[in-house]
């Protein structure tokens, strides 16, 4: 008989959601009444990836990311022509911010897993040592940033949920595929508060969420709706919620619905 310890680690590849970080309590942590993300085994899954393994909820599809740029650019106020500063958290090597720079706007991702932005750095094209600059980050979220010579691309190689005041009121957008869902109910209030910090005022969030016709009390993934989202202390502590966009693209698993919603930064008092 197979134990539930011995299945726990498959069960961990089977629910990981955008193969970005841990989002189980396995991979939270306390310091000092702040909570962490700690990288865990997912370096290993990264590894099993990489190698051909099962993707999870990875979606390589372009079109994707393109209609998911076109909702982003349509909530803006500005022309589509005119560059954005786009932010995608627990990004993983979602191919949306290498898309969204090719189209000229201004991309940086986080992630805590050094091979998910390796991977991501090489979709920019093969000269990876020449054309990305690295230096580490004096900080309180640490690690490693990665600069592309275009100017236009960042990677912090990091925790999401720690404090970087560089980044205060610097984006225009926050593209945010499935993180939110993922994340259990205690991490979503410093992961919210995070993003009300980094985005400007009026700046939007585009969000995609998982909708489940069962096991809707059980994730990662969790089922999420615009109640879940606009949650004083989720979303709606600083955003207001502009609307639904309904399913953006139809998913290769059972039971489930990619769902898109868009939300918009108050202003800063």
């Amino acid at each position: 008989m197979i134990s539930i310890a011995a299945l726990l680690p498959l069960l961990l590849f089977v629910t990981y959601p955008q193969t970005t970080q841990s989002f189980t309590s396995g991979g939270l942590t306390k310091q000092r009444n702040k909570t962490i993300i700690k990288m865990g085994g997912w370096s290993e899954t990264w590894k099993d990836i990489l190698n051909g393994g099962p993707k999870r909820w990875k979606v390589d599809d372009v079109e994707a990311k393109q209609k998911a740029l076109t909702h982003i650019t349509d909530a803006t106020s500005t022309s589509s022509d005119t560059p954005l500063r786009i932010l995608c958290p627990l990004a993983g090597d979602d191919q949306f911010v290498h898309y969204a720079w090719s189209q000229g706007h201004d991309v940086a991702a986080i992630d805590i897993v050094p091979d998910a932005l390796k991977a991501m750095r090489f979709q920019f094209g093969e000269n990876n040592k020449e054309d990305w600059a690295s230096s580490t980050s004096n900080n309180n979220g640490g690690g490693v940033v990665w600069k592309h010579k275009s100017g236009r691309a960042t990677l912090y190689e990091g925790d999401m949920l720690m404090k970087r005041p560089e980044l205060q009121s610097s984006f225009d957008v926050v593209y945010d595929k499935d993180s939110f869902g993922a994340l259990s109910l205690e991490m979503r209030q410093p992961y919210c508060q995070r993003l009300s910090e980094f985005t400007k005022s009026n700046g939007i969030v585009y969000v995609e969420v998982k909708n489940k016709e069962s096991g809707r009390e059980f994730g990662p993934p969790y089922h999420v709706e615009k109640n879940d989202l606009m949650e004083e202390t989720s979303f709606g502590g600083a955003f207001d919620y502009v609307n639904a966009l309904g399913e953006v693209y139809p998913l290769n698993m059972g039971g489930m619905r990619q769902m898109g919603h868009i939300l918009r930064r108050g202003l800063r008092k």
